[in-house]
């Protein structure tokens, strides 16, 4: 009987089955054309099927990552509501007793009662292109960065309207493709979830270079002007600034841009979308950084010419302590918390292998007869290279102690909330 047809119906859509029902009716044999109207009654009972998609272990896992990543994810289907919720409590987007909400209750909510509802509701079940679209509507007012998945026409409003759409790239339609950002060549949620960890590491990485880069601009500009101040000579001749910026920096910008993720980068919370590449902390440490290089190369560079040796040695000392500072000032440029003590130095190679080529550089400018005559250098003693090497050291202390005690400040902030 019925009853007992619509219990098993719900008990296959409790396993996550989408279900078929299958039923026939007889006509007579002179009959050669079926229409919809033959077909809408009179007809017996064959039996259910269940058809089941089971989860991607992978797309589990992704969606546990985006957890863990602060970004939440919301399952929007035609499927029958306890199927939906079913199968949104295998992936882990909701518990079994989730409410889920069915296109039919949305046709009778406002916008502002939708609104609401998409603070809490995970499954949405049962609904239409329109209903998803309006979904996507409120998720955007709330203030959220939107991204949308679909491989249909029917899907096409609602990719349009998202911050980004996400069409399928073997199974999508050409319309659901053409209203997207970004095609998923391999169907898989799980690459969305790889694209977003991608997108940190690059971003960091931009960072980084920048913190890099820009301290070191910094300090040569304050190191020239602070020897103007005093009335001696500029501590560098144009060759060896080109040298500083196009050897040095050249090789190690490059090598940042390789650094590989940070541990946790992907438990963090998503950034501020109003957050630029400079932050706040990257504004003091840059300050900070710039200020302390000048220092020390000026330093380096007045205690030479008060010494009594030559001009060209002193401005030797002056380009190579901007060297080792930029070499130091790479590893700092590693992470904007974490200690470079806790960071395994071959982690990039391409950074080690960078400093290593720089140096032998550096050392070729200082000692090659040719070069010198080409970037006005003289060789510097024993003793030389260990002031260059303490001078230089510093950025390291004074950068681990800032880091030490962001980490500290921000720890307690957490303690406190």
């Amino acid at each position: 009987n019925k009853k007992d047809i619509l219990h098993v119906a719900s008990n296959f859509a409790k396993e996550g089955l989408r279900i078929l029902a299958l039923a026939y009716k007889e006509v007579p044999d002179e009959m050669d054309e079926l229409t919809h109207h033959d077909v809408e009654s009179g007809l017996t009972f064959a039996g259910l099927q269940g058809m089941i998609d089971p989860p991607r272990p992978e797309a589990i896992e992704a969606i546990e990552g985006c957890k863990r990543a602060g970004i939440r994810v919301v399952m929007i289907t035609g499927d029958h509501a306890i199927t939906a919720r079913s199968i949104a409590g295998k992936l882990g987007i909701a518990d079994e007793d989730a409410v889920v909400l069915a296109g039919r209750e949305l046709e009778d909510m406002t916008d502002a009662d939708l609104f609401e509802k998409v603070r809490t509701v995970n499954v949405y079940a049962r609904v239409s292109p329109q209903h998803k679209l309006r979904i996507t509507e409120q998720f955007k007012k709330q203030g959220h960065i939107v991204a949308v998945t679909g491989d249909g026409v029917n899907d096409a409003p609602a990719l349009k309207a998202a911050h980004i759409g996400v069409a399928m790239g073997k199974t999508g339609t050409d319309a659901a493709k053409e209203a997207s950002d970004m095609v998923l060549a391999d169907d898989n949620f799980a690459s969305i979830f790889n694209a977003v960890k991608e997108g940190r590491i690059v971003f960091d990485n931009i960072r980084k270079v920048t913190f890099f880069l820009i301290p070191t601009g910094v300090a040569a500009i304050l190191s020239i002007l602070g020897t103007v101040v005093v009335g001696v000579p500029i501590p560098y001749v144009p060759a060896q600034l080109l040298w500083i910026n196009l050897v040095t920096n050249g090789l190690q910008d490059v090598a940042l841009a390789f650094e590989p993720g940070e541990k946790g980068i992907i438990d963090r919370p998503p950034r501020n979308p109003k957050e630029g590449i400079m932050s706040r902390l990257l504004i003091e440490r840059t300050i900070l950084v710039g200020v302390l290089i000048s220092a020390g190369v000026v330093y380096n560079f007045i205690t030479v010419l008060n010494a009594g040796d030559s001009l060209e040695k002193a401005r030797t000392m002056a380009v190579t302590t901007m060297v080792f500072f930029q070499f130091f000032q790479a590893w700092n440029s590693r992470s904007e918390l974490q200690s470079i003590f806790r960071i395994n130095l071959m982690s990039n190679p391409f950074l080690f292998y960078s400093m290593i080529a720089a140096s032998l550089a550096q050392l070729a400018v200082i000692y090659v007869p040719a070069l010198q005559w080409v970037f006005r250098t003289e060789p510097i003693a024993t003793g030389d290279w260990l002031q260059i090497l303490m001078v230089s050291a510093s950025v390291i202390v004074v950068v681990e102690a800032d880091k030490f005690l962001r980490r500290r400040k921000a720890g307690n902030l957490q303690l406190k909330i």
